[in-house]
């Protein structure tokens, strides 16, 4: 892909913990110039996985070269990554190096290495500065923005964890350049949630160009995609960081999907593609009660059958329902549901039951 020279920079408004989100192409051998401003000769981590960086290790040389004392610290490139075992291993690696509250973590990758590296900030010496550098189109749209910092458990995904926010989020499209198909397509469903929940344009988009997303070939599309997704999460976070209110609207498709991912051990699916299965369920329960018309519903439907995805395993509804029960949006004793009234307007209902849940998982039998 050839250098454009556009940069969108999205700022994230939280009073002294504020942050930009810059996107553009290139920007990934700009990055001594937006990192010098923060080094001091401290010791500086990149945590990043060993399939990234056996591509991307020019991007830590080039840091060095410029003076940065940076080391690699590499762990898992799955969702086991995501495990206080390997937060533990990063945190004694860390401690040998000489780390201090000083030290500043870079995480390269995905969204397993964002959450876990944002973990590890958020937790060593009582919290040190981070940036997200994401590497995969779901973490550029979704998980890199908003500082939800997380690992999991046997009993359920993202239950230990820590809202801690980055210094700054450095988005450069061009590392997609490698991302497979598969990865393609689950890491957009982070972006047509924002078509669904707030921005009718987006989904519209996936409508009249979803080949076209699908192939990244137009790089002005993908950057206004980009952009977007990032602006409407920067909004959601500004206005609810610690997810009181409006941030719930961000778990559209997220509460069945997690069960999926759940009982799938982390191994089966994607969490793109979990998530698009949740939408499907989600969808036909928002049209079930009657709050999403029949042609909205179809719409809706129409744009989510063309995500290809893999079968789901043979679950019990009443599995599903379990791992739904531990679910963290379980609050006073109810589920705070996302459901849709129209094509870009998302709701927070707490009137979806276990029945409304075990119709909906028709759609993806």
């Amino acid at each position: 892909m050839q250098f454009d020279s556009q940069l969108h920079r999205v700022p994230v408004d939280l009073g002294e913990h504020a942050y930009d989100i810059e996107v553009g192409y290139g920007l990934r051998n700009q990055l001594a110039e937006h990192l010098a401003p923060w080094n001091k000769g401290q010791q500086w981590v990149v945590l990043t996985q060993q399939a990234i960086f056996d591509i991307y290790a020019p991007v830590v040389d080039s840091l060095r070269a410029a003076g940065f004392n940076i080391h690699p610290i590499i762990v898992p490139g799955d969702e086991s990554a995501k495990n206080i075992r390997y937060a533990e291993q990063v945190w004694s690696e860390m401690v040998e190096l000489g780390c201090d509250r000083s030290s500043i973590l870079l995480a390269l990758g995905g969204g397993v290495v964002g959450d876990l590296g944002g973990f590890v900030a958020a937790t060593y010496m009582r919290g040190i500065p981070f940036v997200q550098i994401p590497t995969t189109l779901l973490a550029m749209v979704d998980s890199a923005i908003g500082g939800k910092t997380a690992v999991n458990l046997a009993a359920g995904k993202n239950l230990v964890g820590a809202i801690y926010q980055p210094k700054a989020v450095l988005i450069d499209p061009d590392f997609l350049a490698t991302l497979p198909r598969r990865n393609v397509i689950s890491s957009l469903a982070e972006a047509v949630k924002y078509g669904f929940i707030r921005d009718v344009s987006i989904f519209e988009t996936f409508e009249t160009r979803f080949d076209d997303l699908v192939a990244l070939n137009d790089e002005a599309l993908l950057s206004e995609i980009i952009a977007k997704s990032c602006a409407i999460k920067a909004a959601i976070v500004s206005a609810d960081q610690f997810e009181n209110g409006e941030r719930r609207l961000l778990n559209y498709g997220h509460t069945i999907g997690h069960a999926f991912e759940t009982l799938e051990a982390y191994q089966g699916l994607y969490h793109g593609e979990a998530v698009l299965y949740g939408m499907k369920c989600a969808n036909f329960i928002s049209h079930h009660k009657g709050l999403l018309s029949k042609a909205d519903y179809l719409r809706a439907k129409a744009v989510l059958d063309r995500f290809e995805l893999p079968p789901l395993s043979k679950m019990a509804a009443e599995d599903i329902l379990k791992v739904v029960a531990h679910d963290k949006k379980y609050i006073n004793g109810k589920l705070n549901f996302i459901v849709l009234d129209a094509l870009g307007n998302g709701l927070v209902s707490t009137d979806v039951t276990a029945d409304d849940i075990t119709a909906s998982l028709g759609e993806v039998a």
